[in-house]
C-alpha cells in the first residue's frame, strides 16, 4: 500500500470524528465544512510526521483541535461576535425534544464555552481519557480533570 493509499485510509476513517470536532467549532454549515477541508489537509500533511508517540486518533485530533482553535481565532477576528448569531439560530430551531433537538442545544452550548473547557468536553465526548487529553493538549492529567469540571459546570448552566 502506498503512503498516499495508507493516508486516504486513514483520513476516511477518521471522517466522522473529524466532521464531530468541527461541529463544535463551526455552527455555519459552509465555514464547517471549509473547516473539514482545512482539517483534513492538515492531517494530511502532519502524518508524514507522525512518530507513534501516541494512538494515531490522538495524534489526528491534536491536529484537528489545534487546526480548529486556528480557525475560530481566525474568524473572531474577522467578524467580532464569535457566531453569536449562529448561536441564536440555532436555539432558535431547537424547539422540540427530539434527539437532533438535544444534540443541537449540545453544539450550541459547547460553542459558548471557551476553547480550553469546549476541547476537553468534546475530546471526552469523544471517548478519549483525560491522560490521552492531556498528551493532546500539552497540560497535566490534573489540569485536565480540573478543567473539565469546571466545563461540565458550564454545561450544566447552559443547558
Amino acid at each position: 500500500m502506498t503512503q498516499t493509499a495508507r493516508i486516504e485510509d486513514i483520513l476516511s476513517q477518521y471522517a466522522p470524528l473529524l466532521a464531530r470536532i468541527a461541529a463544535t467549532y463551526e455552527a455555519d454549515l459552509g465555514l464547517r465544512e471549509d473547516l473539514i477541508q482545512d482539517i483534513s489537509l492538515a492531517v494530511w500533511r502532519a502524518l508524514e510526521t507522525f512518530r507513534g508517540d501516541s494512538s494515531i486518533k490522538t495524534f489526528i485530533a491534536r491536529v484537528a483541535h489545534n487546526r480548529s482553535v486556528d480557525h475560530v481565532l481566525r474568524e473572531s477576528r474577522r467578524n467580532n461576535n464569535l457566531s453569536d448569531e449562529n448561536i441564536d439560530d440555532l436555539q432558535t430551531m431547537s424547539s422540540n425534544a427530539t434527539h437532533q433537538d438535544k444534540q443541537l442545544d449540545l453544539m450550541s452550548a459547547l460553542r459558548q464555552l471557551t476553547l480550553g473547557h469546549r476541547q476537553i468536553i468534546t475530546m471526552q465526548l469523544e471517548g478519549f481519557t483525560q491522560l490521552e487529553i492531556a498528551s493532546v493538549l500539552g497540560l497535566s492529567e490534573a489540569a485536565i480533570a480540573k478543567r473539565a469540571s469546571r466545563a461540565r459546570q458550564q454545561l450544566e448552566q447552559l443547558l
